[in-house]
């Protein structure tokens, strides 16, 4: 049984840095090469636990590596590196298009439509692409034909 380090500071302070959150709702536990945000007590001793909550952040090579769906997870707590997108923007990064546009932050992002978070993108040299999973980009491409239909 893999042990749970307890990592919330770590990960609050490069998201404070990062992405402006102030505070978490929950604890972090790291399992493997992911650092799990939770609201759990306790993780039982002798039990094989795949998930702890929400996979918010991965550790790689280059350092730690926001998750989509933990973006998501904290929504407004997110303050920082907002990159607030039109429907035809959104549309094009989901389909592995990458946008240029001034003035956006390099490293990773939080792609928003209408104030929602979405999920992760990253920006180099000005050029944003998307870091969303393939299910999640379908899910959204779908989302928006039904909003263009009328149907949302």
């Amino acid at each position: 049984m893999p042990s749970f380090a307890d990592r919330t500071s770590e990960a609050l302070s490069y998201l404070r840095e990062e992405f402006g959150v102030e505070a978490l709702p929950g604890r972090v536990l790291e399992k493997g090469d992911s650092l799990w945000l939770t609201t759990a007590e306790v993780v039982p001793e002798g039990v094989p636990v795949h998930a702890l909550g929400v996979r918010l952040l991965r550790r790689q090579e280059r350092g730690l590596k926001p998750t989509s769906l933990g973006l998501m997870a904290l929504g407004d707590l997110v303050r920082k590196k907002r990159v607030e997108l039109s429907r035809d923007e959104l549309r094009a990064l989901l389909l592995g298009r990458i946008l240029t546009r001034e003035g956006l932050p390099s490293g990773y992002v939080v792609l928003c439509l209408d104030g929602e978070v979405l999920g992760c993108g990253h920006v180099k040299e000005g050029r944003l692409r998307c870091q969303i999973p393939r299910g999640r980009k379908q899910e959204l491409l779908i989302a928006l034909e039904a909003e263009a239909r009328g149907g949302v």
